[in-house]
């Protein structure tokens, strides 16, 4: 037994050895064949826009929540290679709705140094983000940064050779301000005897948005008997007297003027004014109330 033992030990032994052999030059294969190249590296990107408020955003003489806008916003991103700028084959953006997370337009940035991209080949790539939207559409957004290279990182399932992302978010809001009147001035008696009265009538009107988002100062007035005058609604001017019948002292001052002509055979009683101003997103602003007692 010991003799049979004997011849068979080195046989075992070179056997046993070649599988080590064979294990140990086996190739082992995971997801990554080949690592030669690197990803972009990305760094300091930045996008113009934080808070957009739509209801700054004019199309025509009124705001409706039906209008279609483009926002455009300048976004920008640096990007190297360790290998060189030529090694990256292409710098973009995209913007994500916060809450579906739908992808709603992919850009291009460039470093070509065409406008709005400021020098060539610095690394920063540059580009113009228009985004078409409802103004009715109000929520929170993302501008997500990628770059990709064309010598990457080779998987068993093809190529990938992007960037890590950078997001930035940003809101689209309405957060209009209507009108607000005050400081009115006019007579609260007049005696008309056997002549014709000019009334003057002033009234301030302010924005936050803005002068230019006023679109109407106007006022209603009621007869004695509670009946609407005829010729309502009668607007007022901030043009500086350019309409001869306004009065008006100086244009875009933000005060409003008209001159109303109270004939003789006007009925005596008392006659209510209300003054109301409206924006170009058709809110009103308060409404202010003056009685006006006409005698003979």
């Amino acid at each position: 037994m010991y003799h049979l033992l004997a011849k068979i030990y080195p046989i075992f032994c070179f056997f046993f050895l070649c599988l080590l052999c064979f294990s140990g030059c086996e190739k082992q294969y995971d997801s990554v064949v080949n690592s030669e190249g690197t990803a972009p590296v990305l760094s300091d990107a930045a996008f113009s826009l934080t808070v957009v408020n739509t209801d700054t955003i004019n199309i025509g003489p009124v705001r409706s929540p039906d209008d279609q806008l483009s926002i455009s916003g300048l976004a920008s991103v640096k990007m190297v290679h360790p290998q060189g700028s030529a090694n990256i084959s292409r710098v973009f953006c995209s913007i994500v709705e916060d809450i579906s997370g739908v992808s709603i337009g992919e850009y291009s940035l460039h470093d070509d140094g065409v406008l709005p991209d400021q020098h060539t080949g610095d690394g920063v790539y540059s580009g113009y983000v228009s985004i078409n939207i409802q103004r009715s559409v109000v929520g929170k957004y993302w501008i997500t940064f990628c770059g990709e290279s064309s010598r990457g990182y080779v998987l068993s399932q093809g190529f990938t050779y992007q960037s890590v992302s950078a997001m930035l978010p940003f809101r689209i809001v309405r957060e209009n301000h209507p009108p607000v009147l005050s400081n009115l001035e006019m007579d609260t008696l007049v005696y008309l005897g056997n002549t014709n009265h000019i009334l003057q009538l002033r009234v301030s009107a302010i924005d936050l948005d803005g002068q230019t988002d006023i679109r109407r100062v106007f006022f209603n007035s009621y007869k004695p008997d509670g009946s609407p005058s005829s010729g309502n609604p009668h607007s007022l001017y901030d043009d500086g007297g350019a309409n001869l019948d306004d009065g008006d002292l100086t244009a875009g001052d933000g005060i409003y003027g008209l001159k109303i002509s109270l004939p003789n055979a006007t009925p005596t009683g008392i006659y209510r004014f209300e003054f109301r101003a409206v924006d170009k997103s058709l809110d009103s602003s308060n409404v202010l109330t003056r009685n006006i007692v006409i005698e003979k």
